[in-house]
């Protein structure tokens, strides 16, 4: 969420670099973010946060980095971003979050290159809704 917050702020003309205590995110939005998508974000944690931080990278015109930083090394930033999620994890009322994106952006369904039994099985039964 952190990153979604930090990508809306910035002008989508000015360089940005992301420092994060999170491999998970850094990897997500790098190296595993093209397989993701191509598998059509099927059994990916966290998928709704990274499509809309996928979304808003790619309408920057300028460059975005990520870093890695030691998490509780007294780096201003991380240090802050701790506190929020912390502050936000004992919140009595939940913040409505906007985590729509463009229909043009939000492909649908894997490749049919990427597709297994195991994939399509899973897929199937992530897109069913139990009985209430």
């Amino acid at each position: 969420m952190a990153v979604i917050i930090a990508v809306e702020a910035t002008p989508t003309f000015q360089p940005l670099e992301i420092l994060t205590d999170s491999k998970y995110v850094i990897n997500g939005l790098t190296t595993h973010l093209g397989t993701w998508e191509d598998r059509g974000w099927i059994g990916i944690k966290n998928a709704p946060l990274f499509k809309k931080v996928a979304h808003l990278l790619r309408k920057c015109t300028a460059p975005t980095s990520f870093r890695w930083v030691k998490g509780h090394d007294r780096i201003e930033g991380n240090e802050e971003s701790d506190r929020l999620a912390k502050e936000g994890a004992v919140k009595d009322t939940e913040d409505r979050i906007d985590l729509t994106i463009p229909v043009e952006f939000d492909t649908q369904g894997a490749k049919l290159n990427t597709l297994t039994q195991a994939l399509a099985y899973r897929g199937i039964k992530e897109s069913q809704h139990p009985a209430p």
